[in-house]
């Protein structure tokens, strides 16, 4: 049986550690511990991030899914493999192949020992426990006007469901329309937890509104000298947001308050897990000229990074 995995344990750290900004940062002995955390308090979605697909018949599939009780677990079938995500795999474990979780073990050391005593292990004893990590940080980067996506990893066998992770670095109002696309997981900075590394993004040109689109904007700046007068005021008002903030947070206010006077146009970070499918239906809608032009720049770097194999065009809808 062919056996193939995207992540390992450090990736479910990594995509934990973004909700405080520091996803590069790596400590085997803290990673074991908040792998164990994540664990015990049912904290789910950084496992999301790491992919299992392995080949097998739409008729084992079946046979699969006929002993899911649980209707939150997710298996798909595709080009003659099961595909599913370590959180999947987990809640599915009495149901999979034990062939296949032998080289979940192999791939997850520490996370499977974890699932497997309950999450009821020393410090000791995780120290002394194996740990995978990942090969690099990135393995590409592209800059756009507003911010940055790097990839992760990806997980191809030339199906529908192969799978790609991404770093994105954007404003606010970018990653909220991102977030609209729902078949992927996510993993964010939390303003919540840190004020660490607050940036904003300040366009070069204001544009104009489109006059026959009402959500759209068109490739022409507002004329000057209300182009320099609203720029300058933007940074004005970010700057006294950033003083306000800092003010609060000093005397005590809780940070998940204080974040609310920051601007949209602040920068957010996340982990980005997607299939092909659902990856191609982004690059479909976001490369499209009505699409924002920040968003638009994410969906062309996408498809240099990864192609575009327009398998959303099975999807009516």
């Amino acid at each position: 049986m062919e056996i193939h995995i995207m992540g390992s344990d450090q990736r479910s750290v990594r995509c934990a550690r973004v909700s405080f900004g520091k996803d590069e940062i790596s400590d085997p002995d803290r990673d074991k511990r908040l792998l164990r955390y994540l664990f015990v308090h049912k904290h789910a979605s950084p496992f999301e991030h790491n992919i299992i697909a392995f080949q097998a018949s739409k008729k084992e599939w079946l046979a699969i899914l006929e002993k899911i009780d649980n209707p939150s677990v997710q298996i798909y079938f595709s080009g003659d493999y099961i595909w599913l995500n370590l959180r999947n795999a987990i809640n599915a474990s009495r149901i999979i192949p034990g062939e296949v979780f032998e080289e979940v073990k192999r791939f997850f050391p520490t996370t499977w020992t974890i699932v497997e005593k309950g999450g009821k292990i020393s410090d000791d004893d995780l120290s002394a426990l194996p740990y995978s990590t990942d090969r690099v940080f990135l393995q590409e980067k592209r800059v756009t006007s507003s911010g940055w996506i790097g990839l992760v990893d990806r997980l191809e066998l030339g199906t529908e469901m192969d799978y790609y992770t991404f770093i994105v670095e954007c404003p606010l109002f970018v990653a909220r329309q991102w977030h609209r696309h729902r078949f992927g997981s996510y993993n964010e900075i939390s303003r919540r937890y840190t004020a660490y590394d607050i940036k904003f993004y300040i366009p070069e040109v204001l544009r104009k509104q489109a006059r026959s689109n009402k959500q759209a904007s068109v490739d022409e700046g507002v004329e000057e000298p209300l182009q320099s007068e609203f720029l300058s005021e933007i940074k004005g008002l970010i700057n006294r947001s950033m003083d306000l903030y800092e003010k609060m947070t000093v005397k005590e206010v809780a940070k998940e308050l204080a974040r609310g006077i920051l601007p949209q146009f602040m920068k957010t970070r996340y982990y980005w897990t997607v299939p092909r499918i659902a990856l191609d239906n982004f690059i479909t809608l976001r490369i499209h000229e009505g699409a924002q032009k920040e968003i638009r720049e994410f969906a062309e770097a996408i498809k240099e990074l990864v192609g575009y194999r327009e398998t959303d065009r099975k999807n009516l809808l």
